[in-house]
């Protein structure tokens, strides 16, 4: 039996053989053309940023929107705060954040070192990466403003950055200190469901200030006192140290977990599949089907369209944790366009993406078709027609997030015309969403085809496979800027919108007609491209 040394100073051999594996890394980089390919991206977006900043960053509000900005932007970074930090408590409860190898968790973390010293080394990567992602997003997100709001553009540039990383760093400490304390998931998603809930009150004016209200002070720095701010800013810090100084008591059932499914699941992300990234988000958040339907629904023996209904009874056994992330979506989805609607443009990118990601739910029943193609097989029908057939439920479930949507895009200010509106542009937004997520789920990358074509048109390909879902959601916000250019000419907001709305529709039936017959085209293209050769005696 094996006997560790007890003068052996494990810790040091640990870090010794981390730094050795970082050298052989860092060896097998080509410095030069890391730093050519850095170089020409930082440039390029710089540039493609500035451009878009100039082209769609919108007007300078007036005296009084700035007055109402200052009053209530604090709320409004509060409510996102808060929605950071439930992430947090819930990733948390689930044995998250560290992302560890599972060498790490099967030979270090059941070796004779000490666990939070084998620990930090690996939560500290991971809060420096995601405390640089949030720098380059609060940095961007300040610029943008920075064109339609009072100020200096260094000063909201430098608040929004500082927010970014104070909301980061809370939220990561957070999660540790719930990992920490094996804080029970029910317990972790009612803390979560609370602090939204106040923040989204606090919003309303029903309550003085949330707990996260803080936080949205240090977003506001350039307009606000800055002293709740900076004591946003010392909390986030000590939470952040708690959770580090209690690394040694994270659940090692957890962490073996969770390194298995997110290897898999970059791996996929690799591949850009984006079926597979779904399936294991959910397994990783424990994101299991309800034994018992919300609704039951009776079953008459043969019954008439069954690929309805099987649609229907998945639906009906969503998790509320599901539910609840629809809703979310929904909400975000309308305050962006409700935002793009007062001039801000830029939303149009996060109304798109809330809408394809509850897209990708809601198409639920028809990627389980997918994953089984020997199911599909075996019916009397074509596998385009399949999956037609599934198209009802899933835009009858956007539906349902597009009236969340509409809800509250109109309560957040109540105006004359604003739900006739809403109506008008929520069909638009619910079509859109369905074809973004089922272009993302029929159209399956498939590497060897990757590797047959010429490097110049590699990059311009997979650009295009990854951009064309989100471009299908994003159309369904085009209602909404149509209303508002005829609004601005003095021309009628509400017949415009419907119109677009009727053109994303036609859209949306060209996506079915695709749907149907995407074999046959594939057939077809390939006979054009690779006709067949007569076969000589």
């Amino acid at each position: 039996m094996f006997t560790a040394d007890p003068d052996a100073d494990l810790e040091y051999s640990l870090a010794e053989w981390r730094r050795w594996r970082t050298r052989r890394r860092i060896a097998e980089l080509a410095w030069i053309d890391a730093l050519y390919h850095a170089e020409l991206t930082g440039l390029a977006c710089a540039v493609a940023f500035y451009a878009l900043a100039g082209v769609i960053g919108g007007a300078a509000l007036s005296a009084s929107q700035m007055a109402d900005v200052s009053r209530t932007g604090d709320a409004w970074l509060g409510l996102a705060a808060a929605v950071a930090l439930a992430v947090g408590l819930r990733s948390g409860s689930r044995g998250g954040p560290l992302v560890l190898e599972q060498a790490d968790v099967r030979h270090v973390l059941l070796s004779p070192v000490d666990r939070r010293r084998a620990l930090l080394g690996p939560a500290l990567r991971q809060i420096r990466f995601q405390l640089f992602v949030a720098a380059c997003g609060g940095l961007a997100v300040g610029f943008l403003a920075a064109h339609r709001l009072t100020g200096s553009t260094a000063g909201w540039m430098a608040s929004a950055t500082a927010f970014a990383l104070a909301t980061v760093a809370l939220a990561f400490g957070a999660a540790l200190v719930a990992s920490s304390l094996r804080l029970p998931s029910w317990a972790g998603t009612a803390l979560a469901i609370g602090l939204v809930a106040a923040a989204a009150a606090d919003v309303a004016g029903a309550i003085p200030a949330s707990p996260t209200a803080p936080w949205g002070r240090i977003g506001m720095w350039p307009v606000q006192p800055a002293a709740p701010g900076i004591v946003a800013v010392a909390i986030s810090l000590v939470v952040l140290g708690a959770g580090l100084a209690r690394l040694g008591r994270v659940s090692l059932e957890s962490a073996e977990r969770r390194s298995r499914l997110v290897g898999q699941l970059r791996f996929a992300a690799t591949l850009q599949d984006v079926r597979t990234v779904v399936v294991l988000r959910r397994q990783l958040a424990l994101e299991l089907p309800r034994l018992r339907p919300w609704v039951r629904v009776r079953v008459r023996g043969t019954e008439r369209r069954p690929v309805w209904r099987r649609g229907l009874r998945g639906a009906l056994r969503w998790p509320a944790a599901r539910v609840g992330r629809l809703v979310l979506l929904g909400v975000v989805a309308g305050l962006a366009l409700r935002g793009v609607w007062a001039g801000t443009t830029p939303l149009l990118a996060l109304a798109g993406a809330a809408l394809f990601l509850a897209g990708l739910d809601a198409t639920e029943a028809m990627a389980q078709e997918l994953d089984h193609p020997s199911l599909t097989d075996s019916v009397p029908v074509t596998p385009g027609s399949l999956r037609v057939r599934h198209l009802p439920v899933a835009v009858g479930a956007m539906a349902l997030v597009a009236a969340v949507g509409v809800a509250a895009a109109v309560l957040v200010e109540p105006a004359t015309g604003a739900l006739e509106l809403a109506l008008v542009c929520a069909p638009a937004a619910a079509l859109a969403g369905v074809a973004g997520a089922g272009a993302s789920l029929v159209a399956v990358p498939d590497p060897v085809e990757a590797l047959l074509m010429p490097p110049e048109v590699t990059g311009a390909y997979q650009a295009f496979r990854i951009a064309r879902p989100l471009v299908l959601a994003i159309a369904g916000t085009l209602p909404v800027l149509a209303a508002r250019a005829a609004d601005g000419a003095g021309g009628p907001a509400v017949a415009v919108a419907g119109t677009a709305t009727l053109a994303v529709a036609a859209g949306f039936g060209v996506f079915v007609a695709w749907l149907r017959s995407r074999e046959a085209l594939q057939k077809a293209l390939q006979a054009a491209v690779n006709p067949r050769k007569e076969n000589r005696p």
